[in-house]
């Protein structure tokens, strides 16, 4: 048995080499996109950890009091980010057309 030689004609054009400067254009546009969803939920997400912070019990030793802080303002908005972009994409695949006819 003889394997198959792939050449360029085995292959369907990609949508890049058809049209580049639009295919790169909708590539900027989108990472563009997602760059300022992310900005504006990590602000949401700041205003909501200072809000939850200024609600919860303070600890006598400042320096405790400190690094519990600096830890909570990294953490917490970073991991409702994750959060909510998980949530955003099970929404889309829920309002998504369903691809397999089923």
């Amino acid at each position: 048995m003889t394997p198959r030689k792939f050449d360029s004609r085995n292959f369907e054009r990609d949508s890049f080499s058809e049209r580049p400067f639009a295919s790169a254009l909708s590539s900027w546009g989108y990472a563009a996109f997602v760059v300022a969803v992310s900005g504006g939920l990590l602000l949401v997400n700041a205003i909501l950890c200072l809000t939850v912070y200024a609600a919860m019990p303070k600890y006598e030793s400042k320096e405790i009091s400190s690094a519990v802080g600096q830890m909570f303002f990294y953490v917490a908005p970073l991991v409702l980010l994750v959060v909510e972009w998980n949530l955003l994409d099970r929404v889309q695949r829920l309002f998504q057309q369903d691809s397999l006819g089923k």
